[in-house]
């Protein structure tokens, strides 16, 4: 054999070695995909009756599906439930149960939605957000101890088949029915663990995904569900999910690769991010709405001149352009956001469309009829939560509005979950909150402040009028004339001031640029099931912005295997 033949096989053996070695080392076939995702605060429980916020809603519903869960998009699409079946007056709703089992390998059955059903709407249970399912029939006078639980309009005609009996029609009931509050329970688990069942080794699902270990304050690890009915479809092997309630340390985690996704961009970072990693920057309006509360069940603020003038102080426009830049959200004058359905619009707060000045004048002569002044100045205290920099400084931006009209409040960060206790039980004066909707119908606002509704009327509101016109928009078949009737509830409630609307706020997650299938949808829900992990950038792609930022591009191993085979770097690996 010549020498050039024994240099030629040489080469390609050594060619071969690499390659596969590369091959092995850079993609192999059976590496586990992880997504880690920051999740804004500590989840409170993974009990489904025992919360109420969205950090705990993206949480449990890659854990759970319902009769009905969301599709990539948000949208509401057939989950537990293979069909479902309306009677004419939309009164009765039939589902069939999908063939499909808990995590530990038990059948899901009919029953399970009943024990769940029942198991939530029980007075003993205290789950503060039961009223979300008053559309079932007797479930309100269950919920308050008026009527047994088996007088509940849901029952198991076999193990297959649910029926679920309304007060009134409810075209929003598959919307509703996605919620947390609707999934099934695996009643054997709680009955054999009881308030221990949520815990890792315990706790079985019914959706994608099953909780795998849990450290408080740290991370939330779940692994695929073999048992889900649609886990041959579902991409993503683990994904952890990381509190991230201080917004700049999490972008530092994010910048370091340490998460995936991000739930929301520090505001103060957002020339940075635009500028350096702008594909992965997203915003995007949503069914979402901030306001200040006042708590109006004591003096001085049960007087309504006292709440105007609060109201009337708060420059939302300057705080979006000199506070937030312009990169917030909208200015909000409604409790109704922009794209919420089935409902008039056309109520608005007061003082829409008075200039500040004037705002500031009237609030001052509001005051001052209701007993205060320079000599009587009002005290109080403003509540809001601790989430890095961007709430306090709309909180000291507040502070120094009402310190115009003469009213001295203190301002006071709690955490998250304290911060929503207090709400919750009333103990508090003024506070920043806000709604995510649950479904896209006016109801899912207004609901919040019927004299009916317990923990999660914060203001603490109760209208015999506002109650009345929710009472009619219930029983209205027609559309056109149950949108009005909300509409009008919308406009008493924004009149009595009861809250001050401040902002429809954007939806601003950072999604890195190899998470596939991310889908901007007005709900904000984005399940991992849905979701897929590309090829990651490797370090010879990556970018540093400008103070530092990492910046993803395309590339990262397949990228560097397909410059081998350029004419270029074949003829200077040949000549070597």
């Amino acid at each position: 054999m010549t020498q050039l033949g024994e240099n030629w096989l040489a080469r390609l053996a050594w060619f071969a070695v690499v390659l596969l070695t590369a091959i092995a080392l850079g993609a192999p076939a059976d590496a586990a995909k992880v997504l880690r995702r920051g999740n804004g605060a500590e989840p409170k429980s993974l009990d489904p009756h025992h919360v109420s916020g969205d950090p705990e809603n993206q949480i449990l519903g890659d854990l759970f599906v319902g009769l009905y869960t969301e599709d990539a998009a948000g949208h509401p699409i057939l989950g537990a439930a293979e069909s479902a079946t309306t009677a004419t007056d939309g009164l009765s709703w039939t589902f069939k149960i999908r063939d499909h089992k808990w995590s530990d390998g038990t059948p899901v059955t009919a029953h399970d939605f009943v024990y769940a059903y029942r198991r939530i709407l029980n007075p003993a249970t205290a789950a503060e957000y039961a009223n979300i399912l008053y559309p079932i029939k007797n479930a309100e006078k269950i919920n308050k101890g008026e009527l047994p639980i088996e007088k509940l309009g849901v029952r198991a005609v076999d193990a297959k088949t649910l029926v679920i009996e309304l007060e009134n029609p409810a075209p929003y009931l598959p919307e509703m029915l996605t919620h947390y509050t609707a999934y099934p329970l695996p009643q054997h688990v709680l009955e054999k663990f009881k308030d221990e069942w949520t815990k890792a080794g315990n706790m079985v699902s019914n959706g994608p995904y099953m909780l795998a270990e849990r450290r408080q304050n740290d991370h939330i690890k779940m692994v695929k569900n073999s048992y889900f009915y649609d886990a041959a479809n579902v991409k993503i092997d683990e994904v952890w999910f990381y509190p991230t309630s201080d917004g700049n340390a999490a972008l530092k985690m994010y910048r370091a690769d340490e998460l995936d996704t991000l739930d929301r961009w520090p505001l103060t970072e957002h020339k940075w991010l635009f500028a350096n990693i702008p594909n992965e920057t997203r915003k995007y309006t949503g069914l979402r709405v901030l306001y200040t509360v006042i708590n109006m069940r004591a003096a001085p603020l049960n007087d309504r001149r006292v709440r105007l003038a609060l109201a009337l102080a708060i420059d939302t426009e300057a705080i979006q352009r000199q506070v937030f830049f312009s990169q917030h959200g909208l200015p909000a004058f409604s409790v109704l956001p922009p794209g919420t359905a089935n409902v008039d619009m056309s109520a608005h707060v007061p003082w829409k469309d008075i200039s500040m000045d004037d705002r500031r004048a009237q609030a001052r002569q509001l005051l001052q009829q209701a007993g205060f002044g320079p000599e009587k100045p009002l005290k109080l205290t403003y509540n809001y939560i601790n989430s890095g920099s961007d709430p306090k400084r709309q909180s000291v931006a507040m502070q120094a509005m009402w310190k115009q009209i003469g009213v001295d409040v203190d301002i006071v960060a709690k955490e998250f979950a304290v911060h929503y206790d207090l709400l919750k039980t009333a103990n508090f004066q003024l506070a920043n909150a806000g709604w995510i909707y649950d479904y896209n119908d006016a109801q899912s606002q207004l609901f919040l402040f019927e004299s009916t509704t317990d923990q999660l009327n914060y203001p603490g509101y109760k209208s015999a009028a506002f109650d009345d016109l929710m009472r009619k928009a219930g029983i209205e078949a027609d559309a056109t004339a149950r949108g009005k009737l909300l509409g009008e509830a919308a406009g008493l409630l924004l009149n009595d001031v009861a809250v001050a609307p401040t902002f429809f706020q954007y939806i601003r997650p950072l999604v890195k640029s190899y998470v596939l299938n991310w889908t901007e949808n007005p709900r904000g829900v984005n399940r991992t099931r849905w979701l897929d992990i590309g090829d990651k950038p490797g370090p010879q792609q990556n970018v540093a912005g400008t103070g530092g930022g990492v910046s993803a591009s395309e590339g990262g191993f397949w990228g560097w295997l397909g410059s081998w085979f350029s004419p270029g770097a074949w003829q200077k690996w040949w000549n070597s």
